[in-house]
């Protein structure tokens, strides 16, 4: 099977950070490295011990893949350096290690290619996110390791699937911190309180994704009567707690349905 073209690294800060960064790096699949001087990309290229320096973007010129690793303040400046290049853009394809994907809207319109992509939350260097066209995939693929997973998203559903993360993540924790006070409330000590609550969770997981397996049917709910009465038990104990499993109570209600 012939080997991908080198790629093309733009980058700024500390590359070697980035989980995609070291991944094509341990690949050795990048080429050329530019940067805000010789001296930066000099030194990114021997903290990633791939690839090579070069003094300008105009060096890229070989390459059909173009990856930048820039912060959110940088990245702007970095899309201008390259939409000044003297390249033709319908050959080339853009990736942007991060998660805007507008920010390369100004080498879109010059007919590239482009993406972003970012290493799963969780999983780092194993499961990457491509927010793109599939184009884009067939360029960044070959040139992962086969131990990597690349899960493509369209373009524009990047927030949808933050979205995801947010309810699965940072949404859940006042669910935990209502419960926590709840069971808190009955005099349970911590040794036995802090095992029970994560064996309830565990048990809500596995029973979410055996209902989404066999039919949403099988995943049941509370008896209403049963709620309401656990609501304005809490609420008397804990106003907050109390006020925000009445919120919960009416979500659980209507999912149910």
């Amino acid at each position: 099977m012939r080997k991908p073209r080198l790629a093309a690294l733009l980058a700024s800060g500390n590359a070697a950070a980035s989980p995609v960064v070291r991944v094509l790096a341990a690949a050795q699949a990048i080429g050329p490295i530019a940067s805000t001087s010789f001296r930066v990309a000099s030194r990114i290229a021997h903290s990633v011990r791939a690839g090579h320096a070069v003094p300008s973007v105009d060096a890229f010129e070989d390459c059909h893949l173009i990856l930048i690793a820039a912060s959110n303040e940088a990245i702007d400046p970095a899309v201008a350096r390259l939409a000044a290049a003297p390249f033709d853009w319908k050959q080339r394809t853009v990736i942007f290690i991060g998660q805007d994907l507008e920010r390369l809207a100004p080498l879109r319109k010059l007919g590239a290619g482009t993406a972003t992509v970012a290493a799963m939350p969780g999983l780092e260097s194993r499961v990457f996110v491509l927010e793109g066209e599939r184009a884009a995939l067939r360029e960044l693929r070959p040139r992962l390791g086969r131990a990597v997973r690349v899960a493509l998203i369209p373009p524009g559903a990047r927030a949808r699937f933050d979205a995801a993360l947010t309810l699965a993540g940072h949404a859940l924790f006042p669910l935990l911190i209502a419960a926590d006070r709840a069971i808190a409330s009955t005099g349970i000590s911590r040794q036995l309180a802090d095992p029970l609550l994560e064996k309830a969770v565990q048990r809500a997981v596995r029973a979410w994704l055996n209902a989404r397996r066999k039919g949403w049917s099988t995943l049941g709910g509370p008896d209403d009567t049963r709620l309401a009465l656990q609501v304005e038990a809490l609420e008397r104990e804990n106003p907050a707690a109390g006020a925000y499993f009445r919120s919960v109570a009416k979500a659980i209600r209507e999912f149910m349905q």
